[in-house]
């Protein structure tokens, strides 16, 4: 970082080549409207974003200044362009151009702000370098490719000053300072312990935000920048990958067709740490979810429908399994039912045919019992006697069959008392004859 005398805090290398060559770029578009920096269609509004296959190239070139300007890049110019390009329907991506030494601090952390919070997905490709300010941006985008003999870095902050006031009291001129009363500090000597520590808190205030805000772009902690990003250093390709500072190696083009989608072996895919955002885990939402990792949201309701289909699958072969388990021959009718509703379980179909069998068990007594009485064979009614004479007398009606039926005679033996008294008990109705069908 650089101040200059006026207390403007830079973080910025120093690189005459890069601001001279960003300068000539945006005179020659003054004086030539229709050169474009880049090819494609113009992104309306903007002097000079393009877009190619629906990916809006906004450019990053040169020293970066807070307000916009004829002479250089600005942080307000190019959130316009991203803003443009947020808007414009035919952009669904868009690419930061960089190549730069950095810029003011003032309106570099509003810019990474802006670029976090674009709705559409914005990522850097460096062509030349991202130091200070310019990786401050590049960092807060969702992946960082970097060109052949790209470099990146600088994070860090650095104070550097001329004091010319001994070469102008050699030419004799008298540099005279007034300062109010009321503030001793304004114009404190920087030789003196006060006027270090004004510079030191001014530095350390500086540099603290910058680390800060590169964590939140790489989705890192403070600790990490500190330890991995090189405390100031500047880093080509490999080396930035390797410490998490960067994504992948590739050419614009590459980038520009890759986001397009007609490069698929391009991964515009953050480092695996990169753009994680610190949520308060105890008071998160859905809403919140969705707005800050709708991609892992998206996944999770996939497992768990996934999941939900499959335990319901399992349920269903369970329940139908138990349901045979339990079925009953004779009741189909019911483990049909049962089967296809869906619902029903096992335990409640064993319990619907145990109420079942016992309502048939007790109809089968009823229609056993009526088969019983239906063959009982009534008993003979008593013979009463029609005369009172001799000839008609039980003796003599016995005697006269036994006489007369040798089959008879046969059945009891030749034992006519035995006869006489089976027939005079069967004329009291005390003895019945069961004849065969």
């Amino acid at each position: 970082m650089l101040v200059d005398r006026s207390a403007r805090v830079w973080a910025m290398r120093p690189d005459d080549l890069v601001s001279a060559q960003a300068l000539q770029l945006r005179a020659d578009r003054r004086e030539s409207p229709e050169r474009a920096v880049i090819s494609g269609e113009w992104l309306e509004g903007s002097d000079f974003a393009r877009i190619v296959d629906g990916v809006a190239i906004v450019p990053v070139y040169g020293p970066l200044m807070r307000t916009m300007s004829w002479w250089s890049w600005s942080y307000e110019e190019i959130g316009r362009d991203i803003a443009l390009a947020e808007a414009d329907s035919r952009v669904h991506t868009i690419t930061l151009d960089i190549d730069s030494p950095g810029g003011l601090v003032a309106g570099c952390g509003d810019l990474a702000a802006a670029i976090a919070s674009c709705s559409k997905p914005i990522h850097a490709f460096v062509g030349g370098s991202a130091a200070s300010a310019a990786y401050w941006i590049a960092s807060s985008c969702q992946s960082i490719t970097l060109g052949s003999g790209a470099i990146v870095g600088s994070i860090g902050t650095v104070i550097e000053y001329v004091d010319l006031e001994p070469y102008f009291e050699k030419l004799g001129a008298r540099i005279i300072r007034v300062v109010a009363e009321q503030s001793p500090n304004k114009r404190l000597d920087p030789e003196s312990d006060e006027g270090k520590a004004e510079m030191q808190a001014l530095v350390d205030a500086s540099g603290a935000e910058f680390v800060a805000g590169v964590a939140a772009g790489r989705g890192v902690t403070d600790a990490d920048v500190l330890a991995n990003f090189g405390q100031g250093m500047i880093f080509e390709g490999n080396e930035a990958i390797r410490r998490g500072m960067a994504d992948g190696r590739g050419t614009l083009d590459a980038t520009v067709a890759g986001l397009a989608g007609r490069d698929p072996s391009f991964h515009a895919a953050p480092a695996a740490a990169a753009q994680e955002k610190p949520m308060d885990w105890a008071s998160i939402t859905l809403a919140t979810l969705r707005e800050n990792r709708a991609d892992l949201v998206t996944e999770l309701l996939a497992t768990a429908s996934s999941d939900a289909i499959s335990a319901a699958v399992t349920a269903e072969r369970d329940r139908i399994l138990g349901i045979d388990d339990v079925a009953v021959a004779g009741h189909d009718d019911l483990v049909s039912k049962a089967k296809a509703d869906g619902k029903t379980t096992p335990e409640q179909l064993a319990l619907q045919i145990l109420k079942a069998e016992k309502a048939a068990g007790g109809r089968e007594i009823e229609a056993r019992e009526k088969a019983e009485e239906e063959t009982k064979v009534p008993p003979a009614p008593p013979r009463t006697e029609t005369s009172s004479s001799a000839g008609d007398s039980i003796e003599d009606k016995a005697k006269a069959a036994w006489e007369k039926d040798g089959a008879l005679r046969s059945e009891f033996g030749g034992d006519f008392a035995a006869y006489l008294a089976f027939e005079k008990a069967n004329a009291s109705g005390h003895a019945r004859i069961k004849r065969s069908a």
